[in-house]
């Protein structure tokens, strides 16, 4: 009995030396551009229309939906943090600085450089730069994650967990409680037993209707720094975006390392802040 308690000390001493990655550098374009709920205050509009998805407030305790993404990481274990930002973040760094205090945490910041456009490069830019940055992450794994998705500590825990591959939650999109709509704008994954063979990011409705049943990326991965890393440098630019995307950095390297990247499904609803309507939708279920 005391060796197996050791045993687990030991595996929760690993799983809190490992750090989320949580991405918060984008510009919010759909939400500043979507239409305006009867159901939400003018204060929220003022920040839906300003601030970036991740600093938006919701629910009873009004904080912002990073801090319940944050609480959902320490309730898995993680206890150190890298936060992407954009240079012109300082409320939300003066806010994240405080939190960092008020929950017993880490909190790094990495800045996202626009390279002079008006939008970010992309998901697998932030990283890159963030490697970068923090040269540590190169000999590392960590998680990493969207600032809009309030994801369960359930899924944090099965990635810490893991420790041989590179891994990644596949979402049933059944489960997800979003409109067939919304398929199209998530990344559609083709599973083959346990490990990811292809990723398609925003696939178009006829390779939709292709997957009898469909699993989605809602961008929550654990990664091998040293593995990963080239493939974030050398990501080719979409097409359809003009961005570089974590979807196109993976399938380079899963083509390059056949079961590399191991999938865990899930059916649980993942909150999402895409839309202003989605803020009244977020603060309901946290109530």
């Amino acid at each position: 009995m005391h060796l197996l308690l050791e045993k687990v000390e030991v595996q929760l001493f690993i799983m809190n030396k490992i750090p989320m990655i949580i991405m918060a550098a984008g510009v919010s374009s759909r939400m500043k551009d979507s239409s305006v709920p009867k159901e939400i205050s003018q204060n929220l509009v003022n920040q839906s229309n300003v601030r970036v998805k991740g600093f938006i407030q919701a629910g009873e305790g009004n904080e912002p939906i990073i801090f319940y993404i944050i609480k959902n990481c320490i309730s898995a274990g993680v206890k150190n943090f890298y936060i992407i930002l954009s240079d012109n973040s300082y409320e939300f760094q003066k806010y994240l600085k405080k939190l960092e205090i008020k929950l017993s945490i880490q909190i790094k910041f990495g800045f996202q450089d626009f390279y002079g456009k008006l939008k970010p490069m992309g998901t697998a830019d932030a990283i890159y730069q963030l490697m970068n940055q923090y040269k540590e992450l190169m000999d590392k794994r960590f998680i990493v994650c969207n600032s809009d998705n309030l994801y369960s500590s359930h899924a944090i825990k099965l990635l810490l967990e893991e420790d041989n591959y590179n891994s990644m939650i596949a979402y049933n999109f059944d489960c997800l409680k979003f409109s067939e709509k919304r398929l199209a704008s998530f990344s559609i994954l083709k599973i083959k037993g346990k490990f990811l063979e292809s990723i398609i990011e925003k696939p178009d409705m006829e390779i939709i209707k292709s997957y009898s049943k469909k699993f989605v990326s809602m961008n929550i991965f654990s990664f091998k720094g040293e593995m990963i890393y080239e493939y974030l440098k050398d990501c080719p630019i979409s097409q359809k975006r003009g961005e570089k995307e974590i979807a196109s950095a993976l399938q380079n390297m899963i083509d390059d390392n056949e079961k590399s990247m191991i999938v865990f499904p899930l059916c649980e609803h993942v909150p999402d802040l895409t839309f202003k309507e989605d803020i009244d939708k977020i603060s309901k279920f946290l109530n």
